[in-house]
């Protein structure tokens, strides 16, 4: 997926998103009167892959129904960015996909390439995957 399908996404499920300065964030979804928006900084965004892999992560919240109001407590807010998190990875690279390229010789960087994910992306997407299922 690129990030053009996350905006589509976004778009097929009357998600607005705006541009928005956060001091601490670079993406936050919102909900107000059952209408979702995402505010991103995109000041704070390096690139078109770091685009996608944080609107993947707010879009975990909203298809996980993983929001959390800014006075919830620690471990509230851990549980619904673990299973943004994990919605994001599932999109962005299917373990079943990620199974074969690592099958098929794929490195740590040819995983990232393949996948247009960051590398550290890519290496907490794996690390993901070996707590959850013990190996790849």
């Amino acid at each position: 997926m690129e990030v053009l399908d996350m905006y589509k996404l976004a778009e097929n499920e009357n998600i607005d998103i705006l541009n928005y300065k956060w001091s601490n964030s670079k993406a936050k979804i919102f909900e107000i009167d059952n209408n979702y928006y995402i505010g991103l900084d995109k000041h704070k965004i390096e690139n078109s892959i770091e685009e996608k892999e944080v609107l993947a992560e707010e879009l975990g919240h909203y298809y996980c129904d993983a929001l959390y109001y800014i006075n919830s407590d620690k471990i509230q807010k851990n549980k619904c960015e673990h299973r943004a998190m994990k919605w994001a990875y599932s999109v962005l690279v299917p373990v079943s996909k990620l199974k074969e390229k690592i099958a098929q010789g794929f490195n740590l960087y040819d995983l990232s390439d393949y996948f247009n994910v960051d590398t550290n992306y890519m290496n907490n997407c794996i690390n993901f995957y070996i707590d959850k299922y013990g190996k790849i």
